[in-house]
């Protein structure tokens, strides 16, 4: 089955991103569309955007670095 991707950065934050995976393209388009400015000021700038499979994966995999540790998470919006 192929799964569409979004990430969203609900607070802002570049070490915080959550992938929201969904079964159709109609789907994830109208998520991003109603999430693309969601949050506080911060997240207003970096909200919703629609990302590849490759992305979402390379997003996922990221724990941070030696300073900055990483709070990606994943959602799963399948019916």
């Amino acid at each position: 089955m192929r799964h569409y991707y979004a990430e969203q950065s609900p607070r802002g934050f570049a070490n915080e991103t959550i992938v929201h995976r969904f079964t159709s393209r109609a789907a994830r388009d109208a998520w991003v569309e109603v999430h693309a400015s969601d949050g506080d000021v911060n997240a207003a700038s970096m909200g919703a955007s629609a990302c590849t499979a490759r992305e979402a994966r390379s997003i996922l995999a990221y724990r941070g670095d030696a300073i900055t540790e990483s709070f990606n998470g994943f959602c799963d919006h399948e019916a």
